[in-house]
């Protein structure tokens, strides 16, 4: 296998999908699971040490626990399934899809008068909003206000 063959060498390799948290994440899994001999739990853990963002999607995740119990005789961790979160364009309010690139295709096709700084401006008030949330759902504590302007300047910028 390719990844074998240059881990051998001392050399390193990218798996990397469009996104980079589902496929090449269930690809790392599995290569840990059946060449490592590695648990899910044992890999998930590994894997998340250098990428936090990696989630693979709720039919990998199930792909990867038969293939746990398959190797191991048992699951080896419960997976918590997460539904994904709809993009909302911040501009019209619209659902635009579930990844950042189908918010930003809406965002060109459906605002064409946007330059492209615009649209990454609107992209970027897309990230604040979900950078906000991840602050409020840890406790920190962001007022509608707070979180008004700084969209607003965001936007702006």
């Amino acid at each position: 296998i390719f990844i074998d063959h240059v881990e051998e060498k001392g050399g390193k390799v990218l798996v990397h999908c469009f996104e980079g948290r589902s496929r090449s994440a269930t690809v790392v899994l599995a290569y840990l699971m059946l060449r490592k001999k590695l648990t899910l739990l044992k890999a998930w853990n590994t894997l998340r040490q250098v990428h936090r963002r990696a989630q693979p999607n709720d039919g990998f995740a199930k792909i990867l626990l038969d293939l746990d119990r398959k190797l191991h005789g048992k699951v080896s961790m419960e997976w918590q399934q997460r539904k994904p979160i709809m993009k909302v364009c911040p501009i019209c309010g619209k659902n635009a899809g579930l990844s950042s690139s189908s918010l930003k295709l809406h965002l060109q096709k459906a605002h064409k008068k946007l330059s492209s700084g615009s649209v990454d401006s609107a992209m970027n008030m897309e990230i604040q909003k979900a950078l906000d949330a991840l602050k409020i759902s840890r406790g920190g504590s962001v007022s509608p206000t707070q979180r008004q302007s700084s969209m607003i300047e965001e936007f702006e910028s």
